[in-house]
């Protein structure tokens, strides 16, 4: 559950993508792309929402010692797919004075983002202990000031890179960047430094994420008696020893 058709942010006018149509099909409605559109919502009201109420209301999920939920697009990440925000495109037209169509661009409203303002509250009175998701081909987590942790471990090759002030989103010069944030996590919470062995950058400070072409990562879910850790390890496929590193690990707890 939640996703929403990928296009593509490259903001040549000729392409069809996250924020306009193509300036050479402006007039060929059949090819229009309408934008990033949800292909299911998942406002109050809507199949997928009541499902996953029903789903966390259940009596199974409500005695879980651990509660874990899986969906696909990020509420909380530093790569290029949290942006823009997971809501219905809002399409506005620009024409000549006389009357010749010249664009049609695509808006999301970020207080419209149906995971911010609709999934997560949800997902925190129903006492989840961990989000898992991966769409933006990288490694990040995030904890809620409530203690429910989000985890993007999905960083195996063909990553979109992690948006940090280095390197900043390419963003239309007609998108309001509070809107958008081509920097950071839009959503609000900082990213966590890996607690065991963080990458370094240049300046030989820890980084708060991985994003490479080189190295995979993968996350591990080990269960005791007791405790619930996440343990996240990387390996570089550069070399041959194939030895893996334990980078971060945390608890499921409240």
């Amino acid at each position: 559950m939640v996703t929403n058709v990928w296009r593509t942010p490259q903001q040549d006018s000729s392409i069809a993508g996250r924020y306009q149509e193509s300036s050479q099909q402006l007039h060929e409605l059949e090819n229009w792309g309408y934008g990033q559109h949800i292909f299911e919502p998942i406002t109050p009201g809507s199949r997928q929402y009541e499902w996953l109420k029903q789903e966390l209301a259940g009596e199974e999920f409500r005695q879980a010692q651990y509660k874990i939920v899986m969906f696909h697009h990020p509420p909380h990440s530093l790569g290029g797919n949290v942006t823009p925000p997971y809501t219905d495109p809002q399409a506005y037209e620009e024409y000549t004075p006389d009357g010749v169509m010249v664009h049609r661009r695509y808006h999301y409203p970020k207080g419209e983002d149906q995971i911010i303002k609709h999934l997560i509250p949800l997902l925190e009175n129903a006492g989840v202990q961990l989000v898992f998701y991966g769409h933006s081909h990288l490694w990040n987590r995030f904890v809620s000031p409530g203690g429910m942790h989000f985890l993007e471990t999905s960083n195996v090759g063909n990553s979109y890179g992690a948006h940090l002030a280095d390197n900043p989103r390419s963003l239309p010069d007609f998108i309001d960047p509070s809107n958008d944030f081509p920097v950071g996590n839009p959503n609000g919470l900082s990213p966590i430094t890996p607690t065991i062995a963080p990458l370094l950058n240049s300046d030989g400070k820890p980084l708060p994420y991985i994003a490479s072409n080189e190295i995979t990562v993968f996350s591990v879910l080990e269960i005791d008696e007791d405790n619930a850790v996440i343990k996240s390890y990387y390996f570089d496929t550069t070399k041959d020893d194939k030895n893996v590193t334990l980078f971060d690990q945390f608890s499921l707890s409240f």
